[in-house]
């Protein structure tokens, strides 16, 4: 074998994988740029990710059945309202929750059926960082319904 033929084809395949990895650098680098540049388009649906806040609406959950069983949790209710729990017995059989909902910041809903009866309450709630799971139950009221269902 004659060393120049050999040189020769060696540096005619080197051409070769130079022009290919040249061609798969600039594909690579063209693709980046249309990604980084490109508009990405979404679809709102109204899911209730984007209107509710979870975190409050469990808290919710958590303190009105706590309340309505007699055993309030200290860390989503505050003592005054446990101690008032206590002094004047705050007790509501809860036969199934319909709904929970957050109303506004610092505010939610619960309907439930009690007794064979359709009852809603209004939760106000402390936001706090200072409060472990950020939420604590301030106030609780009836919503009172206008005629009998």
């Amino acid at each position: 074998m004659n060393y120049d033929n050999f040189e020769a084809s060696f540096t005619k395949e080197n051409k070769k994988l130079k022009t290919v990895l040249a061609i798969t650098i600039l594909i690579s680098v063209s693709a980046v740029v249309m990604q980084f540049f490109s508009k990405r388009y979404y679809l709102y649906r109204g899911s209730s990710i984007f209107e509710e806040r979870p975190l409050a609406e469990e808290v919710c959950r958590l303190a009105f059945t706590g309340l309505a069983s007699g055993s309030p949790n200290p860390h989503v209710v505050r003592s005054e309202l446990i101690k008032l729990a206590e002094k004047e017995s705050f007790s509501i059989p809860i036969d199934k929750i319909f709904q929970v909902k957050s109303l506004e910041i610092g505010a939610c809903k619960i309907v439930l059926k009690s007794e064979g009866k359709l009852t809603a309450f209004k939760i106000k709630l402390d936001a706090s960082d200072s409060h472990p799971f950020y939420y604590k139950l301030i106030q609780l009221d009836e919503i009172p319904v206008k005629e009998e269902i």
